[in-house]
């Protein structure tokens, strides 16, 4: 730069080539670790099939690899046999299809339902990207899960005996005329020998995210309830306050004083810690929400001066402190001690509103930036909805869950996978 002479350089393609955002403020870590905190090992599953899906292609791929050297991988097999069992229960009734099924805008498309074969069904093109393997991929491990299989990825993941025994017990479910095995037919199926007319009901049901079996049921269910681990004790006295309701008791009111009651204090501690911290997240969104529509009109870039005068920012950011200031009491009070939100949470505290605004720029992910003393709008820049929306969440898996917006830190989720799995015997 010469002689007071500005340049401007284009941002690289790989920083303008993603349309969603990520409004996680940098704490990403934070909120996965007060999500293991609430119900650890459990990743983001929710119902029985999430977990016996790939535990079956891990199956399959041992079988199919035998018989050939270029068999596909065990994440094409699963995807496969995710969107074959999703594809049949959509199509059962379309209008009012299962809350549990990944895929609806691409099985819609195949109007004249051509798209059956297991090479275009494990394609993302012909169901999705986000698929509930990788929902359930660290819930299946050894290490930080439920010790279903052993390994770091899944696509090296090796069965350990009580996954061996869960596969099996999807695939020796029967199908067809002939009573063929499923582990039998998706051999066939995933080799090209296979072919699918109609809608077979048995298939439909052996591979169902609605139909587990009770075998594959209480097999889920030891492992979620009745091993001998830290984090099964902590699953059950939250399965314990969750109660057998229908619908998700609410956790303030219901199931933390629950907890408190049962004698688990510390427990409860660390829920109110966790929704202190997702209140902070909240908080922070609704105060981005403001300030990109501050923002919006002036293109050149608007001063801070400006905006920490505007009332509406001004409130949100006074929430935004109140919820920090609370997160930080309720975190001593569990003695949890999360470096990143904490030093968050201290910076907004500290900090005036001219404080908050940078603070959020600069951990807008893009959508915003600081000029001088002005924000402007950053190369992702689009006006935010509050914290309630959820648009940006990601096609896949994360838009089904109960916990979609992540401020249950997974109690939802829970919740829902004990009902699938029968929680009868929970005391």
């Amino acid at each position: 730069m010469n002689g007071g002479e500005t340049y401007w350089f284009a941002p690289a393609p790989s920083d303008v080539s993603f349309s969603r955002i990520s409004l996680d403020f940098d704490l990403r870590a934070a909120d996965l670790f007060f999500r293991e905190l609430v119900v650890p090992e459990l990743g983001r599953v929710w119902f029985a099939r999430q977990f016996c899906w790939p535990l079956a292609a891990l199956a399959l791929y041992e079988d199919l690899s035998i018989r050939s050297s270029n068999s596909p991988k065990p994440t094409a097999i699963c995807h496969g046999i995710e969107a074959l069992a999703c594809k049949l229960e959509y199509l059962v009734n379309p209008q009012d299809a299962s809350r549990r099924i990944l895929g609806r805008r691409a099985f819609g498309r195949d109007a004249e339902r051509e798209v059956w074969s297991f090479r275009r069904l494990s394609q993302a093109a012909n169901y999705v990207r986000n698929t509930h393997r990788q929902a359930a991929t660290r819930a299946l491990q050894v290490d930080g899960g439920l010790g279903f299989a052993s390994g770091s990825r899944f696509d090296l993941l090796e069965l350990e005996p009580v996954g061996r025994a869960l596969a099996n017990e999807l695939l020796k479910q029967r199908v067809g005329k002939g009573g063929t095995s499923l582990r039998k037919w998706l051999i066939e199926w995933v080799e090209g020998d296979r072919e699918i007319s109609g809608l077979p009901k048995t298939l439909m049901e052996a591979l169902s995210p609605e139909h587990a079996t009770q075998n594959e049921r209480t097999l889920v269910r030891s492992r979620l309830l009745e091993t001998s681990t830290s984090g099964t004790e902590k699953r059950v006295r939250l399965a314990r306050a969750i109660g057998r309701a229908g619908v998700l008791p609410n956790i303030e009111h219901d199931v933390v004083p629950r907890l408190r009651e049962a004698g688990h204090l510390y427990q409860a501690n660390e829920v109110v810690a966790a929704r202190a911290f997702g209140a902070v997240l909240d908080r922070a969104r609704d105060a981005i929400a403001h300030l990109t529509r501050a923002v919006e009109p002036g293109r050149g870039g608007i001063k801070l001066a400006d905006l920490a005068s505007d009332f509406a920012l001004k409130k949100s950011i006074k929430a935004l402190r109140a919820a920090s200031t609370n997160y930080v009491a309720r975190a001593n009070t569990a003695n949890v001690k999360e470096v990143t939100s904490r030093t968050f949470a201290d910076a907004v505290v500290a900090g005036d509103d001219e404080e908050g605004i940078r603070i959020l720029t600069r951990r807008s992910g893009g959508v915003l930036g600081l000029a001088d003393s002005s924000v402007i709008r950053g190369p992702l820049f689009r006006v935010i909805d509050g914290a309630d929306n959820e648009d940006n969440l990601e096609d896949g898996a994360a838009n089904l869950e109960p916990d979609r917006t992540g401020r249950t830190f997974r109690i939802a989720n829970l919740h829902s996978l004990l009902r699938d799995v029968n929680q009868r015997g929970v005391q």
